[in-house]
């Protein structure tokens, strides 16, 4: 079957708000993201991440199973009246892949932005997720960085 070309819907998925007690579950799916950490990291981080305001962090959990995540953060604009809400992570485990979490998830934030009207979803995505056509998942869904608006994505890390 090709990637995103016909989704086999999960019907028994559950999205919730995550709880401090889901964080071990969400260790293999960080892995997997590219972003190994410890329990005691991933809870920290976690602890500061949903204390701020508009940000939000959802699972997707089937059969008592936690199989994704979405986490993203609100901003306002300064250069238009659009909010912004920003895709921090989206993780499906490999194994359930390709049955339609993913785009629940993402739904499930762009559902939000509707109320939040005008607004703006966005999200970045390493160039080394490309060949697991994770950029065609969300081209599929109307994500693109073209035209106009077209993106150069660039960053400085800073360490003392």
């Amino acid at each position: 079957m090709e990637l995103y070309k016909e989704f086999i819907y999960v019907t028994n998925l559950n999205l919730r708000q995550v709880e401090s007690k889901d964080l071990p579950a969400l260790l293999p799916l960080f892995a997997q993201l590219g972003y190994p950490t410890s329990e005691q990291a991933l809870n920290e981080r976690f602890i500061r991440f949903v204390q701020n305001p508009g940000y939000g962090v959802i699972v997707a959990v089937l059969d008592d199973q936690t199989v994704g995540l979405v986490a993203w953060s609100r901003s306002h604009r300064l250069i238009s009246d659009v909010t912004r809400l920003h895709i921090e992570a989206l993780v499906v485990d490999a194994a359930f892949r390709n049955q339609g979490i993913g785009k629940r998830l993402i739904n499930f934030v762009e559902e939000i932005a509707l109320t939040l009207s005008p607004s703006l979803v966005d999200l970045t995505s390493g160039l080394r997720r490309a060949k697991d056509g994770i950029h065609d998942f969300y081209k599929n869904l109307g994500y693109k960085n073209e035209g106009h608006m077209a993106k150069l994505y660039l960053r400085k890390e800073l360490y003392e």
